[in-house]
């Protein structure tokens, strides 16, 4: 399974996760409330947020620093399986580098983690 990317495909009123770029800021859902050519713009408890989206790759216009990030929730649920994926190996000794992560797919991962499972319980 390859993660989509971008989110050339949600219409307004599709919810959208909205992984915040600060750590004191936890991620949640929002919805679609405008689409422009360039940028989108997503609301919270029926208020339109005032931030604008990159259309194509969700992320934040116009924030320094760490910017937030909008996801589909099938991304977002992908995401969540790699992070949690790369913890389990690093656990088992495998540091996967950084370099490398994006050319892993979910599933190489997965198989990656079961190898190294089956080898510690012959162990």
């Amino acid at each position: 399974m390859t993660m989509q990317k971008g989110l050339k495909d949600v219409k307004v009123g599709d919810t959208l996760i909205l992984a915040a770029g600060s750590p004191h800021r936890g991620d949640e859902p929002v919805t679609v409330a405008r689409l422009g050519r360039t940028y989108l713009y997503v609301a919270e408890h029926g208020s339109e947020r005032r931030e604008r989206y990159d259309r194509k790759t969700g992320i934040e216009d116009g924030q320094h620093g760490i910017k937030a990030r909008l996801y589909t929730p099938e991304q977002y649920d992908e995401l969540k399986q790699r992070e949690s994926l790369f913890a389990t190996l690093l656990e088992a000794g495998i540091d996967v580098r950084y370099a490398v992560r994006a050319d892993l797919s979910t599933d190489q991962l997965r198989s990656i983690l079961a190898i190294v499972q089956a080898g510690q319980k012959e162990s």
